[in-house]
């Protein structure tokens, strides 16, 4: 086998590194204009991933005389646009926002997002006239990826909470025009540039296309689901999202590797044993939650992340590592072939496969067939066309992927929709039989849904009929000790608004959840309410609270928006007299967008002039500063706004007004001068720089309820 120099190896681990941390941060800028819900998210992720697929094709065709040079011009190209790429979305930006619709949108987000992409795409292939066989192309490709795994980690884990989005964007551009300068001055050293025959180039044959795209297609999709898993068992913060992002690269680098030594023969194998571990897997999601109880006891809060990690290893079962095998040899499946023609063209039907599994995975699979169900399909469509292939005792296996698919055990929803990630820190016993009494025991499951963008449960306790919505494992909705803010939520905002003028009071409600507060805007005076939910899922199950939300949602003056918060006001030209702003936690990755500077100035933006903006926070699981934080940065923007504590130590409302009337049901706490105290020196939360989102996953096992109903009650005027 050919030996690779270091310097190769170096700048494609770089490379890799450098991409991944730009596809990350330019996925979280389109999402802030086209929106973050599951279809915004599944189409932008398929227009990079189509992007590749091109770059690679494109790259695979070309004659390229000297490897290094055109792999440092490419990489220098990806640098420039990495530089730019807010500037050309600030431009481009009027024209998203008003494309027509959601899908027109996302299409048009394609010349911002489709050339980067290609030029990266482009680069394995680039590096084919430098190696002579396609095993070393395979090792290329290997350390590329685990380039990618440093990238994910690196960029969530320091990069992105230290320098901020831009800065991680600069530095990530730094990284790749550092490696094309160094590429291209290797391509000035050497004696002799690597000369290519002009060949007629022929396409790879169409099992190895096929191979190659259900390689990337069955892995992508399955990727989907485990993400899904993983905000269900660890949360759905940023650093739970980068653990299972790094354990899915780290396993087809290691996969990629594996198939570059075992050469063509695993193609059939390694297909099989994508949809054989796949399944394996799942015989371990049962158990997994009892797992954390675990972890806590020997190593407290700290532990979760480590110990999410593994488990989500464990339920990946090592299927990634048999994609990255599949990679691999179908690179090596070709041996007639140029290097970089074999690259471009395996490249690209992987990414094709790709963007197919992450449509089905994300957008149909979930949704129609639950997390089980979509790994079962995937596994078997999987292992039915490896029969295409040749491997050994075909019988054999059959037989016993039977016995598995029968024996695989049922998903069991209840023990995840109760989110022992968020209440472990409040057991007094996290023995196994302790978690599973409590994920079962007291309490009927009425409603599971995998939507597509989360998971959504109802429960109904057995001893006080108190009903709970969750999403993702967390409850954000219950008829128990949720509904003052849930009332007064819907109840203040309309009455400040009504004292200011008592004509029409058209208002707007950001998520539904249980649907109490859309409902109390209305019984406050709200003449006409629209609704803004992400999950469809959330509209199904705020049917079982009918009796509380006196069904809201079949209201005649209700519009029902199922869809992104802030792309809707970046949008729209409607104007609100109020606006009640109650998503779901700020530290949770997709709704932290919801709590920071740009968005409250969107809301701004929205409001009639003697309009009204109420916002909820929490002070549980979130630290003084990162309370202080939020508080800033709404009063950066709302300076006349009041602070109502609606649950003490729990939940406080902020509100945004000209002027409070004198009876309310509820007086403020704070007001705008105690506010502006308060707040003095706490830095700004902004869609840059969204400090609360990094920091406040940190404290997610902690009690910080009293640490912040004190730090309130420190600034309420002394009487006179």
């Amino acid at each position: 086998m050919q030996t690779l120099r270091k310097e190769f190896l170096l700048l494609m681990l770089l490379s890799g590194m450098a991409a991944l941390c730009c596809e990350s941060v330019w996925l979280r800028r389109l999402s802030l204009i086209t929106g973050s819900a599951g279809f915004s998210a599944v189409v932008t992720l398929s227009l990079y991933m189509g992007g590749l697929g091109l770059g690679g094709l494109w790259a695979g065709r070309q004659r390229w005389r000297d490897a290094p040079f055109g792999y440092g011009v490419l990489e220098i190209l990806v640098a420039l646009w990495a530089l730019g790429f807010p500037w050309m979305l600030q431009w481009w930006e009027p024209i998203l926002q008003t494309a027509g619709g959601q899908m027109y949108s996302l299409l048009l987000a394609a010349p911002v997002l489709l050339p980067p992409a290609f030029l990266h795409g482009a680069t394995l292939p680039a590096f084919g006239p430098s190696v002579r066989e396609s095993k070393s192309l395979a090792a290329l490709y290997a350390i590329n990826t685990l380039g990618a795994v440093l990238g994910v980690l690196f960029s969530a884990f320091w990069w992105m909470p230290v320098l901020g989005i831009r800065g991680t964007e600069v530095l990530a551009a730094s990284i790749s025009g550092m490696v094309g300068i160094c590429a291209l001055i290797m391509a000035f050293r050497q004696k002799k540039a690597t000369r290519v025959k002009k060949t007629i180039l022929k396409s790879i044959p169409p099992n190895i296309w096929f191979a190659a795209a259900l390689g990337g297609g069955t892995a992508m999709a399955l990727e989907i689901v485990w993400a899904r898993l993983g905000s269900l068992l660890i949360g759905g913060s940023v650093y739970a999202m980068a653990v299972v992002l790094s354990v899915f690269l780290a396993g087809i680098a290691f996969g990629a590797e594996l198939g570059r030594r075992w050469g063509a023969k695993a193609l059939g194998p390694g297909l099989v044993a994508i949809g054989f571990l796949a399944v394996v897997g799942t015989i371990v999601w049962r158990v997994l939650p009892h797992g954390l109880g675990m972890a806590w006891e020997w190593g407290g809060a700290s532990s979760l992340l480590p110990a999410g990690a593994l488990f989500i290893a464990l339920a990946m079962a090592g299927a990634p590592i048999a994609s990255g095998v599949v990679f691999s040899a179908c690179l090596q499946s070709v041996p007639d072939g140029k290097p970089e023609e074999v690259a471009g063209q395996v490249l690209a039907a992987n990414t094709l496969g790709g963007v197919i599994g992450i449509i089905l995975g994300g957008y149909v699979g979930l949704p129609w067939l639950g997390i089980r169900g979509t790994v079962l399909l995937i596994s078997l469509l999987s292992i039915s066309c490896a029969f295409f292939f040749p491997f050994k005792w075909k019988t054999g296996t059959s037989i016993t992927l039977f016995a598995l698919f029968i024996l695989s055990p049922m998903w069991d929803p209840a023990i995840y929709s109760v989110g022992i990630y968020n209440r472990i820190d409040r057991m007094d016993d996290r023995s196994p039989r302790a978690i599973e009494r409590f994920a079962h025991r007291g309490w009927d499951l009425l409603f599971y849904r995998d939507g597509t963008s989360a998971s959504v449960a109802v429960g109904q306790s057995k001893r006080s009929g108190n009903l709970w919505l969750s999403i993702n494992g967390k409850v954000d909705a219950s008829t128990g000790g949720d509904m003052p803010t849930q009332q007064l939520s819907g109840q203040l905002p309309v009455l400040i608004a009504d004292h200011q003028n008592p004509e029409a009071i058209p208002a707007l409600v950001i998520g539904l959840a249980s649907g109490i507060t859309a409902a109390e805007t209305f019984a406050a005076g709200a003449t006409d309410l629209t609704i803004l939910e992400l999950e469809p899922a959330v509209v199904e199950a705020s049917d079982y609270f009918k009796d509380y939300n006196h069904e809201i949602v079949q209201h005649p003056r209700t519009n029902l928006i199922v869809g992104d918060a802030r792309a809707h006001l970046a949008q729209t030209d409607a104007l609100y007299r109020v606006i009640i702003s109650e998503p779901s936690n700020p530290w949770i990755t997709g709704v932290s967008n919801l709590f920071t500077v740009e968005y409250w100035r969107l809301g701004r933006a929205r409001l009639h002039q003697d309009g009204v903006f109420c916002q909820w926070i929490q002070l549980y699981n979130m630290p003084p500063e990162a309370f202080r934080s939020l508080i800033q940065s709404f009063v950066l923007v709302f300076p006349n706004a009041w602070l109502f504590e609606t649950i003490p130590g729990a939940d406080v409302l902020l509100i945004a007004a000209p002027s409070l009337p004198a009876e309310l049901p509820l007086k403020p706490l704070l007001g705008p001068e105690e506010l502006q105290e308060l707040a003095r020196g706490a830095p700004l939360n902004t869609d840059d720089r969204p400090w609360v989102e990094f920091e406040a996953p940190k404290w997610l096992n902690r009690s910080t309820g009293t640490l912040n109903k004190n730090l309130l009650y420190e600034y309420v005027p002394k009487p006179k």
